[in-house]
């Protein structure tokens, strides 16, 4: 949703003078939203402990996301996520 957010943002402002300044940083936060999500994730994660409530969390996130962050944690710990079929956004 973030993504999608800072892509219309990008559309909406390119037509004016202020807006082009800006249109292709908006671009760029839209393309890259998901790797800037995980990055501030690993930050405010902090250690884990590897409880099944972190796991079944983390697997919650790469279901909604198909963050890469998400797949490495549940691999990492034994996990092999695998998508139920539905459409997944990568970036």
């Amino acid at each position: 949703m973030g993504g999608n957010a800072y892509g219309s943002l990008s559309e909406e402002v390119r037509g004016t003078f202020r807006g082009n300044a800006f249109a292709d940083v908006y671009r760029e936060l839209a393309i890259k939203f998901q790797i800037l999500v995980d990055v501030l994730n690993e930050i405010s994660d902090g250690p884990r402990d590897g409880s099944d409530i972190d796991t079944l969390r983390t697997y919650e996130v790469w279901l909604k996301t198909g963050s890469r962050r998400a797949e490495r944690l549940l691999r990492q710990q034994g996990v092999v996520p695998m998508s139920d079929g539905k459409d997944m956004r990568r970036h």
